[in-house]
């Protein structure tokens, strides 16, 4: 991007020499020349933005307020042209032969109200040049980019770099690129020396290829880096997210069964993260780039924590009162520990960093399944039996005749606070 920024920087600089070349023109040329060459200067402002602003994207933070500004900017340097364009009008109209007196006037009137229109767009560009760096809004943009911008655009390049070494293509790529990049600028310099020096037309043109074989040269670095040392790329971007959830999933929640999902999330991520490996990356969950998650899904744990409390209690009861907890809990567990045993061997025969995660990842599901015997036993049992003991309703009947109803568990209590009866 710091490459088109420069295309961008030569278009402004031969449109530039364009509106000098036309102030040569008699009458019409100082206003027009000056309008041109006002919009140079604002391509130019444009290109610097891209240039320092979006071409740095991998390590400047503030990237994006930076190209804004440059934007900015152009749109003040336009209205410096605009402005000046007003200031000339009636000079311009007065130098009319023959009409020149009648025009002048007229001219005068509407460059005056050119010229404020001009003075309004400078201001607007201005402020929005300041407050694009150095305002809230450079402070948004500056939050966005090395939050999002700035990590996203490394591991990209780590990526294609990455897949560039492991395909071996890199180099043979890279050097092709570099060829069509030297061409082009060739052609470039070629063109420009062609339309000879003043000439505005040769210059843009030249100009022109010379920044797209500039472009394609610094690009061939996407796909055939410096370095050969496997880096962490989008498949260990996405592992280290879906491991932060299991793991801030697994340290908020106290519930057995949601702790071992957890923990298998976590194991899922760096599965997930051991693909890398096929396209050049390091396997490695990267955990870091999405840290906040983490926190996050610990707090979405530990909200969960009265409801998983509740419904385990509930489960618990029911599998007491029913007698089905211990068998269910005996099956979950054999096939649980059936699961994670073929988990183990395939650690065990240390194959690839992608089998050894899927081992992992096994034996993280075969521990959450045997986990789940835990919800139906434990619980205990009341005197009424069956799934209304469980829920703690029983009933009696006095030698009086009269009936006694025990709400006194989860069911009564949720039955008075519906009532308003205790």
């Amino acid at each position: 991007m710091g490459a088109v920024g420069g295309v961008v920087g030569n278009v402004g600089t031969a449109v530039g020499d364009l509106g000098t070349t036309l102030t040569t023109v008699p009458i019409v040329g100082t206003t027009a020349g000056g309008l041109v060459t006002a919009t140079g200067t604002a391509v130019n402002s444009i290109g610097s933005g891209l240039t320092n602003g979006l071409g740095t994207l991998g390590t400047n933070s503030n990237a994006l307020g930076t190209t804004v500004a440059g934007v900015a900017d152009g749109v003040a340097d336009l209205g410096t042209g605009v402005s000046n364009t007003g200031k000339s009008l009636g000079t311009t109209l007065g130098g009319i032969p023959v009409v020149g007196g009648l025009t002048g006037g007229v001219g005068g009137a509407a460059g005056g109200l050119v010229d404020k229109v001009g003075q309004t767009v400078t201001m607007l560009g201005d402020t929005l040049s300041t407050a694009s760096t150095t305002g809230p809004l450079g402070g948004l943009t500056n939050t966005v980019g090395k939050s999002v911008l700035v990590p996203v655009v490394s591991l990209v390049e780590n990526t294609t770099g990455n897949l560039g070494n492991k395909t071996g293509l890199g180099n043979p790529v890279g050097g092709l690129i570099d060829k069509v990049g030297a061409t082009v600028t060739g052609l470039g310099g070629q063109v420009a020396s062609a339309g000879g020096a003043g000439n505005p037309v040769g210059t843009l043109v030249g100009g022109v290829l010379t920044g797209v074989g500039t472009t394609l040269d610094k690009s061939s670095g996407y796909v055939n880096p410096a370095t050969t040392t496997p880096q962490s790329g989008l498949p260990e971007l996405v592992g280290g997210l879906v491991a932060n959830v299991g793991n801030g999933l697994n340290i908020g929640n106290t519930n057995g069964t949601v702790s071992a999902a957890g923990v298998t999330g976590g194991a899922v991520g760096n599965t997930v993260a051991s693909l890398g490996t096929l396209i050049g990356g390091n396997g490695v969950a990267n955990t870091g780039a999405t840290a906040p998650v983490a926190g996050l899904a610990t707090n979405v744990g530990a909200a969960l924590n009265p409801v998983t409390t509740g419904v385990a209690g509930l489960t618990q009861n029911i599998g007491t009162s029913t007698g089905i907890g211990a068998p269910v809990n005996g099956l979950v567990t054999q096939v649980g520990g059936a699961v994670s045993g073929l988990g183990t061997n395939l650690t065990a025969a240390n194959a690839n960093p992608i089998t050894n995660a899927v081992g992992g990842t096994l034996n993280a599901v075969g521990n959450t399944v045997g986990s789940v015997g835990g919800l139906v036993t434990g619980g205990t049992s009341s005197s009424g039996g069956g799934l209304l003991g469980g829920l703690n309703v029983g009933a009696s009947a006095s030698a009086g005749g009269t009936a006694n109803t025990n709400t006194g568990g989860g069911l009564g209590g949720l039955l008075g606070g519906l009532t308003g009866k205790k």
